[in-house]
């Protein structure tokens, strides 16, 4: 959630940058030797600028299947209250009962709100929130979760790697003012576990990137990218969110443009399946229920691309197949995983019915797993 919330909450703004920092400190237009690492971020690139996606992107869809769960369960508990106070003011009138549960109902509307205002952050909001890098005038422009647009200069940013309590490591690009208090923040968009090789890489393609003065130098800098994500034109197809809601269950992130020569298949992922398809659901409803955002008017007019630009790759993509549609035989692929991914997750559900049902005393409970896949199985017939 770090940066997600509608005031931009990073617990670094408003306080001083420290010198602890600086042990990961990242000096922009200062190049340094690591391989460019673009990680499947890049929505737009050209002479003239480059766009990236939000730090939150790959993980899109885990706020909306949680918050839908419990405001699931805060919602009926506010229609039990509801009914017991009915009930109760109906038998006894108004009482003691009667006061706690108008208690538990004015929480539970808190709770409710809460979630409304999280669920917010996904839904009926951007489809991302763009970060793009101009080349030309050295400045950077940034959506936030609040869809205000902030400009930064790149030359002028405290720089560093920098983590939440409990959250992935990211390259932290902060504003600080005259007595070295950070003013505001905005993250790139990729995130690691830890501190390493990768996430310098990453800070290296968007540094290499503003720093490149000939064509020769931005030619070292599109050669990186294998992977176009063109969202400022349309909405994600299902092929997409698929790929992309995949990439946390690998544990070799070296490389994501490249998976078959540095992705590695988690094995832990056969455990994680309902939640996967839970994150995918999530991803497509807030694909859905959101906008496409725009620059205004007067910074577009400050990102004019050269119609005959020859590193505008999205008239020509590194690898056009990538970004076409689904072919019928990937659409099969994923008919299956779909239906694979249900069936994991209505096992694993009646597995937890079967082992509630075993540790209740007295009673010889059915098995809901052995009627789950009796039904699968057709034994029904």
């Amino acid at each position: 959630m770090t940066g997600r919330g509608k005031n931009r909450t990073y617990s670094t703004i408003g306080k001083t940058y420290h010198t602890e920092n600086l042990q990961y400190e990242l000096i922009p237009y200062q190049r340094i030797d690591y391989p460019l690492r673009p990680q499947r971020t890049v929505v737009q690139f050209n002479s003239t600028y480059m766009e990236l996606v939000d730090m939150w992107d790959f993980s899109r869809g885990e706020i909306v299947w949680s918050q839908l769960l419990i405001l699931s369960v805060a919602l009926f508990g506010l229609g039990t209250c509801s009914y017991m106070v009915f009930l109760e003011v109906n038998r006894n009138g108004i009482g003691f009962f009667i006061v706690f549960l108008c208690v538990m109902i004015a929480i539970i509307f808190g709770m409710v709100y809460v979630l409304l205002r999280r669920l917010s952050r996904e839904l009926f909001t951007y489809t991302y929130f763009p970060i793009r890098f101009n080349r030309k005038n050295g400045k950077v422009y940034v959506i936030g979760a609040d869809k205000k647009v902030e400009t930064y200069d790149w030359k002028n940013l405290n720089i560093h790697m920098d983590a939440e309590v409990n959250a992935p490591w990211d390259v932290r690009c902060c504003d600080v003012d005259d007595k070295g208090v950070i003013q505001r923040t905005f993250s790139l968009p990729f995130r690691y576990q830890r501190v390493h090789k990768v996430l310098y890489g990453h800070f290296e393609f968007v540094n290499r990137y503003m720093s490149a003065k000939d064509n020769k130098d931005l030619s070292e800098v599109a050669s990186s990218i294998r992977y176009i994500f063109p969202i400022h034109q349309r909405k994600e197809t299902y092929k997409e969110s698929v790929q992309r809601s995949l990439l946390e269950y690998h544990y070799d992130f070296d490389d994501t443009e490249f998976p078959e020569k540095t992705l590695q298949l988690d094995w832990l992922f056969v455990i994680n399946i309902p939640f996967w398809l839970l994150k995918l659901l999530g991803r497509r409803l807030s694909i859905l229920t959101s906008k496409t955002p725009y620059f205004p008017s007067h910074i577009e007019a400050q990102c004019e691309i050269d119609p005959n630009d020859p590193f505008d790759l999205n008239k020509n993509p590194p690898v056009p197949s990538l970004i076409k549609p689904a072919t019928v035989l990937e659409k099969v692929f994923y008919v299956i995983m779909i239906i694979v991914a249900i069936l994991a997750s209505l096992s694993v559900f009646a597995l937890i019915v079967d082992i509630i049902g075993a540790m209740r005393p007295h009673g010889d409970y059915p098995s809901f797993f052995k009627m789950l896949w009796d039904v699968f199985l057709l034994k029904w017939l």
